[in-house]
């Protein structure tokens, strides 16, 4: 039997001033983590990116916070993505593999190439991109894998170590993420129509390539749920605004966006976003991560969104493949 969709919570740790210190904000985050593990969210996952000024998305060392957080929280961790272009293939092995041991076999390596500008960034390769990206993945799988003699990478948890989803939006990613990688990960700014073209390219490489290997595509989704459908709207008009900007300041929002799509957030009642999670499942999508904590967001408005998925649209996640019938209460498509 198919499994069913998984969701994810993603959380938002940046360092903009306003925001308060990395440790102030895990505090804050401890008891949502809480309340994710009894709604039956299976993981929490951080992004990685670099900044010339703080900002209030994402940081630039997602390893070291996942240490952190493993021994607070029973979920899978995973990153969302990390950024090849400002690691070294080695060190980023060692680090993966002892957050791997410190989780006990919980970590997923979400990983894309990044930026040009990213070259030489904390001591990361300054090579051109492609070549280099899989070179390291390469030799993040001997590494864990084979185990080189005279190596000083501990080894993972788990035997052959983490799993690896490649990000990106053309198709080289989706080939790399069929042939190199465990799956492929769709980010919070690409639009739907993005998510399909690269869904369908990753899963057609993946069946030329290994047809008896078993799919996984990952996306993050902005996502405010509440049971009057108009007041998760408001809230989203109220409270996307930073995260609007940041994005679009960067020219990086909603891409590949038509006339007519919808965007990409998962906004509504329960049966909305069941909606849209069964369309996804029609694309081929194994894991939802909800992106519920955006900066600015009012906590009473994430504790809601957490506890509507998990009475309303997690019970009813292995419907979206068995006949699409759903609980009472949510609905009845």
């Amino acid at each position: 039997m198919t499994p069913p969709m998984e969701l994810g919570l993603a959380l938002d740790l940046g360092t903009d001033p306003s925001s308060g210190g990395i440790a102030d904000q895990i505090r804050r985050a401890a008891p949502l983590l809480t309340l994710a593990e009894q709604a039956g969210f299976t993981s929490v996952w951080l992004g990685e990116s670099y900044h010339t000024a703080p900002a209030p998305f994402h940081l630039p060392s997602a390893l070291m916070v996942l240490a952190h957080l493993a021994p607070m929280t029973k979920l899978g961790l995973g990153t969302g993505v990390l950024l090849a272009r400002a690691h070294h293939p080695d060190r980023l092995a060692t680090e993966a593999a002892l957050v791997d041991q410190l989780s006990e076999g919980r970590l997923t390596l979400g990983i894309g190439l990044g930026a040009d500008g990213l070259k030489g960034v904390l001591g990361g390769l300054g090579q051109a991109g492609g070549p280099m990206f899989e070179a390291m993945l390469a030799r993040l799988r001997t590494l864990w894998r084979e185990r080189p003699a005279g190596t000083y990478v501990p080894a993972p948890y788990r035997t052959g170590g983490p799993p690896i989803l490649i990000g990106g939006r053309g198709p080289v990613a989706a080939r790399r993420a069929a042939t190199l990688a465990d799956g492929y990960y769709s980010a919070t700014n690409y639009s739907d129509r993005l998510l399909a073209a690269q869904s369908t390219a990753y899963l057609e490489a993946l069946a030329a390539h290994n047809p008896h290997a078993r799919p996984s595509i990952a996306v993050n989704r902005v996502c405010i749920v509440d049971s009057d459908g108009a007041t998760a709207r408001n809230h989203a008009e109220e409270h996307l605004a930073r995260l609007h900007h940041y994005y679009r300041s960067l020219n990086a929002w909603d891409i590949g966006r038509a006339d007519g799509d919808p965007e990409p957030v998962l906004v509504g009642t329960p049966t909305e976003i069941i909606a849209r999670l069964r369309h996804y499942r029609s694309l081929g999508v194994t894991h939802v991560q909800a992106r519920i904590a955006p900066a600015g967001m009012p906590e009473e408005v994430i504790r809601r969104t957490i506890t509507e998925l998990g009475e309303h649209v997690i019970p009813n996640l292995r419907a979206l493949d068995a006949g699409h019938r759903f609980t009472q209460g949510t609905s009845s498509a």
